[in-house]
């Protein structure tokens, strides 16, 4: 019983420290890409959703021939072969024409993917030898010693563990294979960086599963809402020591990047919801998903100060309506993703192909802001219905994925678009619109329900006075 509610828990906490937002950007369609890769080359710095993780294609070996590990578990490993395929950085390094490495230490390579699951802002500093003065000892940096053997150098920082210091992984493995992040970042001509879900939601998650700071101070007790709100304002704390960290930091990362080449085009790479429209069961259809929408809101608000702030040498690029398998199945947390978190949290493969466009996107440098309301609609390539603000389009388009709707006026507040499926179901995506003269249409994704089915059974009254209570509670942590 124990285990099973250990387990529940760890499932609910990764729900809890789910980051979440849902705007899209307007813009035009991006044309020919600028062949980033020519001349410089492109270093991506990101997590396991820079890595690929849940995408659907494999590892190459070092013949270029896929290895057959495609399984979400195999893209922890085997760091000295080529990225995954179907990552978003893969397909990014293709499009600005790369030349992609036989593996990871090819020294004729011009694409760097310095890219690991539960990469954090602290260790990405650590290796880039940037002293924020903290150091995680909770989190532990599980892969510190792989980053160290492909990307540090002299002035790396020593991980936590013995064998993750400089001069051990120097002495035992060897140093900065693929260059060093410095070299590297000072040759690129493009670097995204896409870190900060794991600052927040990956930190905190392994702190509870692991028995970290977090287990010695909350009682794993799911007996009611007062319990459960009270281990969920434990674990926000948590989440907001992490979130406090980044937003500090990051900056700092930002900073060391430009000083070594200011002349780079660096992208930051934002958030968006891991667990979107996740329910309880499908008998108790509580939108779990939907809770925490507001640290990625936080977080995606604060990178487009950030652009603003750097005037125009950084550029923010808004990935906030990728859809996970959580999101396109629509899983309960007490069904399949129970057994299923890891590709539950991560992007289909549709969800990567929509990363790489947002990309690609900002890579245009002539943006054109036009009253077209513009929308990646992610994985379809169709509608069957298309109504704003209650009204039915017919002269709407799609061009590689995106919706284009002409429109004349600035005052459009609601989209409503529908797709029938193979199996016949239709699938209904709601937005709220919101125009500026400097971006254009803004299509904000609205993600779950709070309407809860109607049930004389008292555990759905429970759930739903536990939902009203931490909806409160995160509406106050924000306002804070």
């Amino acid at each position: 019983m124990k285990k099973q509610l250990k387990k529940t828990l760890s499932l609910v906490l990764t729900l809890l420290l789910a980051l979440s937002c849902f705007a899209v950007l307007a813009g035009a369609a991006a044309p020919e890409v600028t062949q980033y890769g020519e001349a410089g080359g492109y270093l991506a710095i990101g997590d396991s959703i820079g890595r690929g993780c849940g995408a659907d294609g494999s590892y190459l070996d070092e013949n270029g021939n896929p290895t057959g590990s495609n399984k979400p578990a195999g893209q922890y490993d085997m760091y000295n072969l080529r990225n995954v395929q179907g990552a978003y950085t893969t397909l990014v390094a293709e499009a600005v024409g790369c030349k992609m490495p036989d593996d990871i230490t090819d020294q004729d390579a011009t694409f760097w993917p310095l890219c690991y699951p539960g990469l954090t802002t602290a260790m990405v500093l650590d290796v880039m030898g940037v002293d924020d003065g903290f150091s995680d000892y909770a989190l532990n940096y599980p892969y510190y010693d792989d980053v160290l053997e492909y990307f540090g150098y002299d002035d790396s920082f020593d991980g936590v563990r013995p064998e993750h210091t400089v001069d051990y992984v120097k002495a035992n493995k060897g140093i900065g294979k693929c260059g060093s992040v410095k070299d590297l970042a000072e040759k690129a001509d493009l670097i995204t960086v896409e870190i900060g879900m794991c600052d927040v939601f990956y930190r905190t998650y392994r702190i509870c599963s692991n028995g970290g700071m977090l287990s010695e101070n909350a009682e794993f007790d799911l007996s009611s809402p007062e319990a459960i709100a009270k281990l969920v304002a434990t674990a926000g704390t948590q989440m907001m020591e992490g979130y406090t960290h980044w937003k500090t930091y990051y900056p700092l990362l930002i900073d060391t990047l430009l000083a070594w080449n200011p002349d780079a085009k660096i992208l930051m790479v934002g958030s968006f919801n891991l667990v979107n429209q996740l329910t309880i069961s499908d008998k108790i259809p509580v939108p779990l998903g939907s809770l925490f929408t507001s640290f990625t809101d936080l977080m995606n608000k604060q990178y487009r100060e950030w652009e603003d702030a750097y005037e125009g040498k950084v550029q923010f690029v808004d990935i906030s309506n990728t859809e996970p398998k959580a999101a396109e199945e629509n899983w309960a947390l007490m069904g399949e993703f129970m057994d299923n978190t890891f590709a539950g949290t991560h992007p289909t493969q549709a969800g990567y192909n929509y990363i790489t466009r947002q990309i690609l996107d900002a890579l245009d440098d002539e943006k054109v802001v036009t009253k077209d309301i513009i929308v990646d609609i992610g994985r379809f390539d169709k509608v069957d219905y298309v109504f704003v603000d209650g009204q039915k389009i017919v002269n709407y388009r799609i061009e590689n994925y995106k919706l284009i709707i002409p429109y004349s006026s600035t005052k459009a507040i609601n989209l409503t678009i529908g797709i029938i499926g193979e199996d016949g179901a239709m699938a209904v995506q709601t937005y709220q619109l919101k125009y500026s003269s400097d971006e254009g249409y803004t299509a904000v994704r609205m993600y779950g329900t709070n309407d809860l089915k109607k049930s004389s059974k008292p555990i759905l009254d429970l759930l739903k006075k536990l939902f009203n209570k931490i909806v409160e509670w995160f509406k106050g942590l924000f306002k804070k």
